[in-house]
């Protein structure tokens, strides 16, 4: 075996370990007091780049959790792959009523991409801790619906995350929910 053959095999072995599955853990804390936010809706969203000159994503799939009462969680990691910046193709979307919502690749209410949304690194982006602000007052059930779907990938259904659907359709049919903080 030649020193190319075995320098190809090593590179081979890198890019297949990339995508194994492993487990995205943190814990989701309060930005103001520090404290563990129990009955966060986790939701996971992986997509790999298919095509051979244009990336379109391919949806590889979702997995959805809630955090404990010390706010932790974990998530299996599905392989996948993604564009520079798109954190390897892992989208982390948390949401609780009362909070703004948070994603490892977009800033609430913007949009805008996330500057720390991580690209090669372990956690793609996940910190340890997650702190969520309060849902702003200013803020609408629109923007709101408008940010979990972009940050989602518009894979947010009943199929894929039935807690999160559940809890969109219940602020969205409550008026009285839409402007509720906790």
């Amino acid at each position: 075996m030649t020193e190319r053959d075995r320098l190809a095999a090593l590179l081979l072995l890198l890019l297949l370990a990339s995508g194994c599955a492993t487990t995205v853990r943190s814990q989701v804390l309060d930005a103001d007091t520090q404290r563990p936010v129990a009955e966060a809706i986790v939701l996971g969203v992986w997509t790999r780049c298919a095509g051979l000159i244009f990336c379109r994503h391919q949806f590889v799939g979702a997995r959805e959790t809630v955090t404990d009462e010390a706010g932790r969680f974990s998530l299996e990691r599905l392989p996948s792959s993604g564009l520079y910046g798109e954190a390897g193709g892992q989208a982390i979307t948390i949401y609780k009523h009362g909070y703004a919502p948070w994603s490892n690749l977009f800033v609430f209410p913007s949009g805008k991409l996330r500057e720390d949304r991580g690209i090669f690194f372990e956690d793609r982006g996940v910190p340890r801790p997650i702190l969520l602000e309060k849902f702003p007052a200013q803020q609408s059930y629109d923007d709101l619906s408008y940010f979990i779907s972009n940050s989602t990938i518009s894979r947010l259904g009943q199929q894929t995350s039935p807690r999160l659907w559940d809890t969109m359709e219940q602020v969205r049919k409550n008026p009285q929910l839409r402007l509720k903080r906790e």
